[in-house]
């Protein structure tokens, strides 16, 4: 009876010593988890800010960035990305990828971007932002090619057996669908240039993809519309157009006539097999490394003058509308007969059917007119400017002479937009962020107490400012 006592009295104090071995081990463990917590809530504190920035940088800098990059540090050095080697080597690439991702996130997120936290979030808010703005796209398609929108509005729709869009894309054969680099879409009148002198001269049917986006959709229409705090334009404080959305919207364009219906993650079309991903590096390898030549500069300049600066209120397809356009595409010829060409291979060398090889690529870039003077300064956001962006200058039928003045006074010149492109600094676009319900709560008493200016008032605004 003894001996039983002894064996159990002995089992309960080897008990006693296991349960109090756990207990330390949980002490201990119970701190890490703890430090682990405030890290995560320390990263979710920056979670809005990341999200917006990484929606604007999927439109106006990278559409499909790589997530390997977005975690690794700023080198000492790094290649300047408006600088011409950018493109030299794998090397120069990545190094410029990560000089421009840190400039344009503000430098209060640098600490948390070699976080994996911050690449998931990225990752995941620029194809949820494309998605929508795709969805957007879809409703004002017809308006955007001058094409029925029922080819659009149904995404399930038959493209592919539509001559109309076949002729945009350059397919030859509705049975074997080859699609090129550079369709004929993105050239004036849709004019295949097998120099590709005159790519992205077809600039009003970009420039309308990335107002609509950027102004909204009601933009496209109405000279009054696209100035709310809820668009792309005012949360981001965008001001003038980049490479990267210049090479977004090109892609946006082929997609939209594309047979698929969705936008893959991977950049590869499910059913056209476009590879979507190489088309914008090429586009933006272009568009940068061409961007001072004569060509590139006023077709920027157009661009941003019909998104960023009040028009008539009138249809897209109106006349004084084409004249307008007749008159920019004359003058775009005029420089193209200007420009100079080095080299002697044709786009039909390179853009055959399926994905080209990164060497054909390069020759077909390098192709190009090389008129450019100096390198262009890619982003003024080194200049951290404060200024608010440009929205709309409308000039009604009540204005006078003296505000048609005002008006064209603030509207950017063409040196100004033509060959430098803003990528916002982190405290513009935070207090765009931050002053969107306070503008909310305006708007509404703003509404009850105005009232409708008359020729009258104006002449007297107009006699006090001169009398002061």
């Amino acid at each position: 009876m003894l001996k039983m006592l002894q064996v159990q009295m002995q089992k309960l104090q080897e008990e006693n010593r296991t349960i109090k071995e756990e207990n330390k081990t949980l002490h201990a463990a119970k701190p890490k988890r703890k430090r682990r917590a405030d890290a995560h809530d320390e990263l979710s504190v920056h979670e809005e800010t990341i999200s917006i920035y990484a929606r604007k940088y999927g439109m106006m800098i990278e559409m499909f960035p790589s997530s390997d990059l977005l975690n690794k540090r700023l080198p000492d050095s790094p290649t300047p990305f408006d600088s011409t080697d950018r493109y030299a080597t794998e090397s120069t690439q990545e190094s410029a990828f990560l000089d421009e991702l840190y400039h344009h996130f503000p430098k209060s997120l640098h600490k948390v971007m070699e976080s994996s936290y911050f690449s998931d979030l990225v990752m995941k808010s620029i194809p949820d932002a494309r998605a929508n703005e795709i969805k957007k796209l879809w409703g004002v398609a017809g308006d955007i090619f001058d094409l029925p929108s029922k080819y659009f509005t149904n995404t399930s729709y038959d493209r592919a057996n539509v001559p109309e869009i076949q002729r945009l894309l350059g397919v030859t054969s509705s049975t074997n669908l080859a699609y090129k680099t550079f369709p004929p879409v993105l050239f004036p009148e849709l004019k295949e240039d097998r120099s590709l002198k005159t790519v992205f001269g077809n600039w009003l049917l970009l420039a309308r993809i990335l107002k609509a986006s950027l102004r909204g959709i009601t933009s496209l229409h109405h000279a009054s519309s696209g100035g709310g705090a809820h668009t792309n334009c005012m949360k981001w404080s965008v001001r003038q157009v980049t490479p990267g959305c210049i090479a977004w919207a090109a892609v946006l364009a082929i997609f939209l006539l594309s047979p698929d219906t969705e936008f893959s993650s991977t950049g590869i079309g499910k059913r056209s097999t476009i590879s979507y991903k190489d088309l914008f590096f090429t586009y933006k390898k272009v568009l940068v490394t061409k961007w001072k030549t004569k060509r590139i500069v006023q077709i920027v300049t157009n661009i941003n003058h019909y998104i960023f600066k009040a028009t008539r209120p009138s249809a897209l397809d109106s006349a004084v509308h084409e004249d307008f356009t007749n008159a920019i595409d004359r003058a775009l010829a005029a420089l193209d007969m200007e420009s100079s060409d080095d080299g002697t291979e044709t786009a039909a060398d390179v853009t055959g059917p399926g994905t080209p090889t990164a060497a054909a690529l390069e020759r077909q870039v390098n192709a190009l007119p090389s008129e450019s003077i100096s390198q262009p300064i890619l982003s003024t956001q080194r200049r951290h400017t404060t200024e608010a962006p440009i929205v709309d200058n409308v000039a009604t039928n009540n204005s006078t002479a003296a505000d048609l003045e005002d008006a064209a006074a603030a509207t950017p010149q063409a040196d100004e937009v033509g060959a430098a492109v803003i990528s916002s600094s982190g405290e513009v676009l935070q207090e765009a962020a931050d002053d969107l319900s306070s503008t909310r709560g305006r708007s509404k008493k703003s509404k009850r107490g105005r009232k409708a200016t008359t020729p009258a008032m104006a002449t007297n605004r107009t006699t006090r400012q001169a009398h002061k």
